[in-house]
């Protein structure tokens, strides 16, 4: 049986803030209701909050919007991040980062599409689409020590 788009969504959701649980920490999904938040999480005293940005595949790439992509500097009071869960494998693979990374490394790739195919006024459309590949975000598989909210 394959998921529904808004199921694969939902189900990274609930498995990243299961995670954050197993690990010490709260966590509280919003499923599509707070744009660029899909979950809300603290410490176990709720002294420290992030907002957690959850991308979800069963397969081939994670998918978001060029959109997305911003030059960023890296701010240490910055306290949200981005989850891209894998649910292809037996147990779902996890890849943690700070928004202020992915949404540079977005910026930067999808720039060097565009000058790679003849620059922005080579398209006739604005491209909705952007592909975020594993090997991009390797080095931040199961990083959840970046949140700053978690026991190890």
């Amino acid at each position: 049986m394959k998921l529904k788009t808004d199921q694969v969504g939902r189900a990274g959701e609930a498995f990243v803030s299961a995670e954050i649980l197993r690990r010490g920490g709260y966590a509280a999904t919003f499923s599509g209701n707070m744009p660029g938040i899909d979950i809300l999480a603290s410490d176990a005293d709720h002294g420290h909050q992030i907002t957690i940005q959850v991308k979800t595949r069963t397969g081939g790439d994670w998918q978001t919007t060029p959109r997305r992509g911003q030059r960023h500097t890296k701010d240490p009071h910055d306290n949200r991040f981005w989850v891209l869960v894998d649910l292809a494998p037996e147990h779902p693979d996890y890849y943690v980062m700070p928004a202020y990374w992915i949404e540079n490394d977005i910026f930067k790739t999808h720039a060097a599409f565009v000058a790679r195919h003849g620059g922005p006024e080579s398209f006739e459309h604005e491209w909705t689409h952007h592909k975020i590949t594993t090997t991009r975000v390797k080095k931040w598989q199961d990083r959840w020590d970046i949140l700053g909210i978690v026991s190890e």
